[in-house]
């Protein structure tokens, strides 16, 4: 890494998140819990949910030893470079709908923050320029009283140049197609970026929509014109449809064009054959 290109890495200023952010529950109060190394911060939060944490607690670090992705991949990250998020959530609406909310909370603070726009390739990867610069991962369970627990993992790069990253500190010689498939918001926008700045508007745009679901879900509406609305947002920032895709699904690859989604989120893959197939998971190429 060209240490004269970028300030050195540095610990979160907690207080300064806590200053900026807007949010009714989420990171308020005794909300934030911040370490600077974690193995994971989903497993923390999910510890936390578990022996009867309050909804909104969010986990932040600067690390991860062992952070996860998506089908048991491991998040690599770089100290102090990327915003590294973990929150406990006892939502009432399907979880195929955090899926969309967090999505669409990262294209936002993107937005927000550093005037970049974002897209999202299905289900839940958001791009820029068809390089990755935030993966989510939503892990769900039940408490102690039973209760749905998700916690909502979400890994955003935010500073440095993938390009120039020491091959021993991020594993590319591991995964070398990370250096062209991925990228930094700093390397988009041009500039260092805050992140504190990042967390908050990113807080605040999760709370926002995920608030009115739960009403939504209160009234009994499960699927009222706010979980409509949220889907088609959702939607309209989907890069992959309308593209000739491979879906790999373990051994199993799928070719067509990525024709729509449903109303639970599944991808509408239209094969060669004319064939309409629901895609409920797998990684698109």
């Amino acid at each position: 890494m060209d240490k004269t290109d970028n300030p050195p890495s540095r610990n979160l200023d907690v207080e300064r998140i806590r200053h900026l952010l807007d949010t009714k529950i989420l990171g308020t109060g005794n909300h934030l819990v911040y370490t600077p190394v974690v193995d994971s911060t989903n497993a923390l939060a999910m510890q936390l949910a578990q022996s009867g944490s309050e909804e909104g607690v969010v986990v932040l670090t600067d690390s991860q030893t062992a952070g996860k992705g998506r089908q048991g991949r491991r998040w690599v990250d770089v100290a102090g470079w990327n915003a590294l998020s973990s929150t406990v959530l006892r939502p009432l609406f399907p979880p195929y709908q955090l899926v969309m909310i967090a999505s669409l909370a990262v294209v936002d603070a993107i937005a927000d923050t550093c005037n970049v726009t974002a897209t999202i390739k299905w289900p839940n990867d958001v791009l820029i320029r068809d390089r990755k610069v935030a993966g989510i991962l939503i892990e769900t369970s039940h408490d102690r009283t039973g209760r749905l627990v998700a916690i909502l993992g979400i890994g955003v790069n935010i500073n440095g140049n993938i390009t120039r990253f020491d091959t021993t500190q991020t594993n590319l010689q591991t995964n070398p197609g990370l250096v062209t498939t991925a990228t930094t918001l700093e390397a988009e926008s041009g500039h260092v970026v805050s992140r504190e700045t990042f967390i908050a508007h990113l807080l605040s745009h999760i709370e926002n929509r995920y608030l009115a679901l739960q009403q939504e879900a209160q009234e009994t509406h499960p699927n009222g014109p706010i979980s409509r609305f949220i889907r088609e947002q959702w939607r309209a920032r989907l890069s992959t449809l309308g593209c000739a895709i491979h879906v790999h699904q373990g051994a199993k690859r799928l070719s067509g064009v990525a024709e729509d989604v449903n109303d639970h989120g599944e991808l509408l893959l239209r094969s060669h054959s004319g064939e309409c197939i629901t895609i409920t998971w797998g990684d698109i190429e």
